[in-house]
Formats: C-alpha cells, sequence, structure tokens
C-alpha cells in the first residue's frame, strides 16, 4: 500500500495550473495578496469598500489573493552497481518503493511527477518527463525491480537538462559512494531547484563486522574481492570512516543550501514526512 508524502515548499509556485503549494499567481485562493485597481481586476464581487474610499484617485480597490499553484517533482536516483547492496533491507526495493509513494502522492496534491534513473550515463529506458499517470509509474517501478543495477554514478551531473527551466522540488536518492568532488559539481548544476538528497546506506555496511575472523568483501562497481583480517581495531576503523563520511556529506550539501536525510534502514515515509515538518518549522 501506497503511503503519502506530505512534502512542503519553502518558495512560491510560478506555475499558471491550480495545485496544493503557495503559488505567484493571483486568483482563487484564500490568502490576500495584495488591493489592485479595478480596471485591473473588474471583479465586483471583491471591491474593497474601506480601501476605495480612502484611495486619494477616487477609485474603487479589489482585493487579490494568492493561488495555490502545482509543482513538477522529479527523483533523480542513482542505478549504479553499488545500489544493489543487500544487507539489513534493499536499496534497490527502497527506491523502487520510494518511486511509487513519490508518484501517489504527487497525484493526491495534483503534481506532476517524473524519473530521472542514472548510471554512467542518463538511460533513455529509465527516464519518464513528469506526469500524472500512475500506471505509466507502476509499469517503470516493475522494471526497475527485476533490474540488475551496473556501472557508475557519473550520469547523475548529466541529469539537469531532463530536468525542467523552471524550479521543481528534485529528490536526489543516492548512496554518494563516490567522491566528493563530483558531488559538488551534481549539486552546483542542481542550484536552480528545490533538492532533497536522500542518502540510503545499511547498517550492514558500517556496522555489522564481526570482531575477529576472515570476511571476504567486493567491490560491487568494479566486480574486485577482498579478503579482511576481522579484528576490533579494524572495526572501528571503518565505523569511524562512516563517521567521518556523514560529517563531510553533510558539509557538502550544506555549502548548497539542502540538508541531507539519511536512511540506514528499511525505507520508512515517515521520514520523509518527518524531514519535512522539520524543514519548515
Amino acid at each position: 500500500m501506497n503511503e503519502h508524502l506530505h512534502y512542503r515548499l519553502q518558495w512560491q509556485s510560478g506555475a499558471v495550473y491550480p495545485g496544493a503549494h503557495p503559488g505567484q499567481m493571483v486568483g482563487g485562493g484564500q490568502l490576500f495578496k495584495r488591493h489592485v485597481p479595478f480596471i485591473a481586476s473588474p471583479d465586483p464581487r471583491r471591491i474593497d469598500l474601506r480601501a476605495s474610499v480612502l484611495d486619494p484617485f477616487n477609485g474603487f480597490s479589489v482585493r487579490v489573493y494568492q493561488q495555490q499553484s502545482s509543482i513538477k517533482l522529479y527523483l533523480v536516483a542513482d542505478l549504479s552497481a553499488s545500489m544493489r547492496f543487500c544487507g539489513e533491507s534493499s536499496k534497490q526495493q527502497s527506491l523502487v518503493q520510494l518511486l511509487l509513494d513519490m508518484a501517489y502522492s504527487a497525484c493526491n496534491y495534483g503534481d506532476s511527477f517524473g524519473f530521472i534513473g542514472c548510471t554512467d550515463r542518463v538511460k533513455p529506458c529509465w527516464y519518464m518527463p513528469a506526469g500524472q499517470s500512475l500506471e505509466r509509474v507502476k509499469a517503470l517501478a516493475a522494471d526497475i525491480s527485476q533490474a540488475y543495477f551496473s556501472g557508475n554514478a557519473h550520469g547523475l551531473i548529466h541529469a539537469t537538462p531532463y530536468l525542467p527551466g523552471h524550479r521543481a522540488l528534485v529528490f536526489l536518492l543516492s548512496d554518494f559512494h563516490f567522491p566528493l568532488s563530483q558531488l559538488r559539481e551534481l549539486l552546483s548544476s542542481l542550484q536552480n531547484h528545490d533538492v532533497v538528497p536522500i542518502v540510503l546506506w545499511d547498517s550492514y555496511e558500517c556496522d555489522n563486522w564481526p570482531d575477529w575472523g576472515l570476511v571476504s568483501v567486493q567491490d560491487l562497481e568494479s566486480g574486485k574481492d577482498r579478503t579482511l583480517f576481522m579484528r576490533p581495531a579494524l572495526r572501528q576503523k571503518i565505523r569511524v570512516a562512516y563517521a567521518q563520511r556523514q560529517m563531510a556529506l553533510k558539509e557538502c550539501f550544506r555549502a548548497f543550501g539542502c540538508e541531507p536525510l539519511f536512511m540506514t534502514a528499511a525505507y520508512n515515509a515517515a521520514l520523509i514526512n518527518r524531514y519535512f515538518q522539520q524543514r519548515v518549522a
């Protein structure tokens, strides 16, 4: 069952079409915006007699209201080999569930939803322009759930031309296991949009290591295997490395004006809703 994501905006949509978010257009909303001369908005029902009496030019003043407008919502997702990781939960299935919940929520809000899937490039089969068709999203989600992720995440930087020219809400989903220089370039290209970074990690990556023993690990992107002799000092070193990486990612995102959401367990829509509640508090 799909869960509703209550995404809230800190900005006004410039879209002409009515929706559920604060807009820049004037129309049939409930929030008073300003007074205008009657000739600019010839609606006798909204004449403000008090403001008209105070008009030094003896004209009629009309109250106009802020229209609630729609937005475009995009999920830009990393489909590289590292996103195949499955420990306490499956990153691939978390991606699929987020995709479905976002499309369902966008439909309820009257917004358009689009998806851009990236490996070393933006693949046409994983690109879906913004629209309001849930059936199209369900078909895409079914394909992604069965796909074999491969390659690296260099294609994320090429997602920007597929986004609209005006401001959109962009969820950026990845484990961000790539250089910070690449991340800075990506965030710089997305500065025209409202970016919500979701960092998919797993507790098995950073914490579920034995104190002693031989452990075989594999780099999913290069395919290289390596055997580690685990000991308490090495286990602590891995934990510290992940904590340092988390701090470095936070500093990088905050430098571009966005706060990351770290998911280290199974996908949970309540975490995203709490994130937006804190963001607008």
